[in-house]
């Protein structure tokens, strides 16, 4: 029986670590790892390819990357990455393996060949690098500056330039002739995607560079006892290792192109198969649930005592924005990601409230939930309210006033730009919501007193949503300008509550409205 190509997403619990990972296909088990700054993201060309092939293919976002937390050691080295994706392996229930590692990812793929020599069948790397003691104390010194946010959001626009110096010369920080590389320089959707992966790594992107950087191939490949193959194309800044003491002896071909090579990975990887991937393993704390539009993202819990509780955020938002709930109530409790907004942000946000109501009675019916009490914020607000004019909600609660932006105001476009401005432009935004309301409004009658929280770090998380939800954010604002707010009160009757007077400050973070919230039957 042949099984359509899916990419499916989970996240899984891993010593307190809350993993995310992809997955593609059914049959013998393939663990592949990206490269640095990057995630699970970039392995959906050769996670499509090997599951064609009738692998099923395990793309774990590796620790501080992606939605995957980091290591909690200090400065870990590729040692420490290799034993957590040993645990990552036992708890999926993955027995013996076939490896894929993109640089980075394959330094990761080499330890853990080399200290599970048992639980690998063949591992393939693409590009292992040999660094000179000069290459390696240089970019140890220079490659790795801190990435914390600044107030004024001059981080987003270092950010972008990183991205594009990395697709010009190696290493980055090196502008010369003789480390430009032999590539065109990408479309600015692609660079957008490496400088979200980045932004999402925030700090910690220097963790798994930094093992890589002190990675030295003569120390673990000795230790292997499974085939490997070393494989470069052409154009690869790694190739001229290859010809390194360090790799001498070693297993490598050269390929033209990144098409020649996945094909080449795909047949080598096919003569050394591993064992029949088990059933998925998912989180109890995170997790994506079936819809008729797709999967939508959740984080709280299923379990727990009494009413189950549903937050919505409002446009632009996460159901991260309602990180702490979970903590502070024993009730099940899911903040939804809305269509089009952040890991739920591949479904296109439907065009009528009615429509994105039902969605969410899909996720919430999925989910096990009946008669829940549903609660949000603006266009979330909006959707509780739908729910409890459908009957599907005991009672809804809009927290916080109205606000109704103009859409050709305040939700200017943040497509991808070739210069990164609009990365500046979500930090900036997400900045001045904390201090108007609206925020496109500079006078003082729209001046919050107090404003909300300044701290860069909250005001990043609030633009990093805005980012994700990209288009989407536009056209949820465009949506609640079309919705009569009165009339569906009117509609929902005595199972909702509108808490206009709830404590929401700039940056969307609980204030005071919790306990009034919990206290609703």
């Amino acid at each position: 029986m042949t099984h359509p190509i899916v990419q499916t997403r989970h996240f899984v619990e891993v010593d307190g670590r809350t993993v995310h990972y992809r997955r593609w296909g059914h049959g013998p088990a393939i663990l592949a790892l990206h490269g640095s700054p990057q995630s699970s993201r970039t392995m959906a060309a050769m996670g499509e390819m090997l599951a064609a092939r009738g692998f099923c293919v395990i793309a774990p976002d590796t620790p501080g990357n992606g939605l995957s937390p980091p290591l909690t050691a200090t400065l870990p080295d590729s040692d420490a990455y290799a034993m957590a994706l040993g645990r990552f392996a036992e708890v999926l229930g993955l027995k013996r393996v076939g490896l894929y590692g993109f640089h980075t990812g394959a330094t990761i793929a080499c330890a853990f060949a080399a200290l599970y020599p048992d639980r690998v069948t063949g591992a393939l790397f693409d590009g292992l690098p040999c660094w000179s003691e000069e290459e390696r104390a240089d970019c140890l010194a220079h490659y790795l500056p801190p990435l914390l946010p600044s107030w004024d959001g001059s981080h987003m626009c270092w950010v972008w330039s990183r991205i594009e110096e990395q697709m010009m010369f190696f290493p980055w920080h090196r502008a010369l002739p003789s480390a430009r590389m032999d590539y065109d320089l990408s479309t600015p959707s692609y660079l957008h995607g490496n400088a979200m992966d980045l932004l999402e790594a925030g700090d910690n992107y220097r963790n798994t560079y930094r093992a890589a950087f002190t990675f030295r191939p003569d120390h673990w490949l000795p230790a292997l006892k499974s085939d490997y193959l070393i494989i470069v194309t052409q154009a690869d800044v790694l190739r001229g290792h290859l010809s390194r003491p360090g790799l001498a002896g070693a297993a490598a071909r050269i390929v033209p192109d990144a098409p020649s090579l996945r094909a080449a990975a795909t047949d080598w990887l096919a003569a050394h198969p591993g064992d029949e991937a088990p059933a998925v393993v998912e989180s109890d704390r995170r997790g994506f649930l079936p819809t008729s539009k797709g999967p939508i993202a959740w984080r709280g819990r299923l379990t727990g005592h009494g009413q189950p509780l549903v937050l919505l955020h409002r446009a632009g938002g996460t159901g991260g924005d309602f990180d702490g709930v979970t903590a502070r109530t024993n009730r099940p409790v899911l903040a939804f990601d809305l269509p089009g907004h952040g890991e739920s942000q591949t479904i296109p946000l439907a065009a009528s409230l009615p429509t994105l109501a039902t969605v969410i009675r899909e996720a919430i019916s999925a989910a096990g939930f009946t008669q829940p009490l549903v609660a949000g914020r603006g266009l979330g607000g909006l959707i509780a309210t739908q729910l409890a004019a459908d009957g599907v909600a005991a009672k809804s609660v809009h927290l916080g006033d109205d606000l109704v932006l103009d859409p050709a105001d305040g939700a200017p476009s943040l497509a991808p730009e070739w210069d990164g401005a609009h990365l500046v432009r979500a930090f900036r935004i997400a900045r001045r919501e904390r201090l108007f309301r609206p925020w496109h409004k500079g006078d003082q009658a729209a001046a919050l007193h107090p404003p909300g929280d300044l701290e860069p770090g909250d005001i990043q998380k609030r633009a990093l949503s805005l980012l994700k939800a990209g288009a989407q954010w536009q056209e949820a604002v465009a949506l609640e300008t079309r919705i009569d707010a009165a009339s569906l009160r009117t509609q929902a009757g005595n199972r909702h509550q509108h808490l206009a007077d709830a404590v929401l400050d700039g940056g969307g973070t609980l204030g005071g409205w919790l306990p009034r919230l919990l206290a609703l039957t």
